[in-house]
């Protein structure tokens, strides 16, 4: 008899990836509270030239996906 209550891998795997994302978006905008709106400005412009430019991690495949979607 199979238990009810226990999950498949894939499902608890992205069940803790989506908990551990809430609970960094949730640490980071506490943090960010402390400053004025100009400076969380420029920190989250900061933050889109830094993905725009292409240099994290996995820039190769968004890259690729950029490219193969259709305009």
């Amino acid at each position: 008899m199979v238990d009810a209550n226990v999950e498949l891998p894939g499902t608890f795997d992205e069940r803790m990836r989506e908990e551990a994302a809430a609970a960094g978006r949730a640490a980071l905008e506490a943090s960010l509270q402390r400053f004025t709106d100009t400076q969380r400005d420029a920190f989250w412009n900061a933050i889109g030239l830094y993905y725009s430019t292409r240099r994290h991690p996995g820039a190769e495949e968004a890259g690729l996906q950029a490219a193969a979607t259709p305009v």
